[in-house]
C-alpha cells in the first residue's frame, strides 16, 4: 500500500527525505506538484537591524528601572572576543545579550558544536550560539574580576530576532524569541537589588569594549 503525504495546501507530496545535522535525522516533506515554486529564502537581519527591536526594549526597560544599557557590547580582551550585542546594568547585576538574526529554519541540540540554517534549500552550519553565550559570560566575569568586582551576577540569553524564522530547538535550549525576551525582562529577579554598583560596573566592562 503507498502512503502519501499532503502539504498544507492539500497537493499531494512525494516521500519524506531526510537530512542529517550532527548525527540526527530532521524530516522533510517536498511537494509533487510540477507548478509549486521554489521556496522563497528567508531574508537574515544582519548588523543593527538583528538587535533593533531587543535593544529598543532594553532601553526602555532600562529607563523604567535607572539602569544603563551597554551597547555596542563587543568586547575583547587577552585575546578572548566576546560578540554581544548589548549588556543591561542594573542593582541585580548584568544581564548580556546576544541575538541570532537567521531566517529560514533552524535545527540544533545544546550540546551540539554547529548548528544547521534551512533556507530555500540551502543547508548552511553555523556555531552553536548557545555555547558562544557561555563562553561570552565568562569574558565579561573576566572584565568584572580585572577591576576587583566580584560576586556580581551576570547571565547571557540568546535571542532569534527574525520572525520568518522556523526554531526546531529543543525546549530546554534555553533560546529566546523576541517575545519571549520581552516577557523575561518582566521578571522580578531583575528588580532585585544585590547591591551593584552601576556607574562603577559599567565603566569596568565598558574599558574593554570594542567598535565592530
Amino acid at each position: 500500500m503507498e502512503v502519501f503525504h499532503f502539504d498544507s495546501h492539500g497537493s499531494v507530496a512525494s516521500a519524506p527525505c531526510y537530512r542529517r545535522c550532527s548525527g540526527r535525522l530532521f524530516l522533510f516533506v517536498k511537494s509533487r506538484d510540477e507548478g509549486t515554486e521554489t521556496p522563497r529564502k528567508a531574508k537574515n537581519l544582519d548588523g543593527a537591524k538583528k538587535s533593533a527591536k531587543a535593544l529598543s526594549a532594553a532601553r526602555r526597560f532600562a529607563a523604567l528601572h535607572q539602569y544603563q544599557v551597554i551597547a555596542p557590547a563587543q568586547i575583547a580582551k587577552d585575546g578572548k572576543f566576546a560578540d554581544l550585542d548589548f549588556i543591561i546594568v542594573g542593582w541585580f547585576g548584568l544581564l548580556c545579550v546576544k541575538c541570532v538574526g537567521l531566517g529560514g529554519q533552524i535545527y540544533g541540540n545544546p550540546g551540539d558544536p554547529m548548528w544547521l540554517q534551512v533556507d530555500a534549500e540551502k543547508r548552511i552550519s553555523f556555531e552553536n550560539p548557545m555555547r558562544a553565550a557561555e563562553a561570552d559570560t565568562r569574558l565579561v566575569r573576566d572584565t568584572l574580576f580585572t577591576a576587583n568586582l566580584r560576586g556580581i551576577q551576570v547571565e547571557t540569553v540568546c535571542v532569534f530576532t527574525n520572525k520568518k524564522a522556523t526554531l526546531a530547538l529543543p525546549r530546554g535550549t534555553g533560546h529566546y524569541t523576541l517575545k519571549d525576551f520581552k516577557a523575561l525582562l518582566g521578571k522580578s529577579k531583575y528588580e532585585q537589588d544585590k547591591g551593584v554598583d552601576i556607574p562603577q560596573t559599567v565603566d569596568a566592562v565598558k574599558k574593554w569594549v570594542v567598535e565592530g
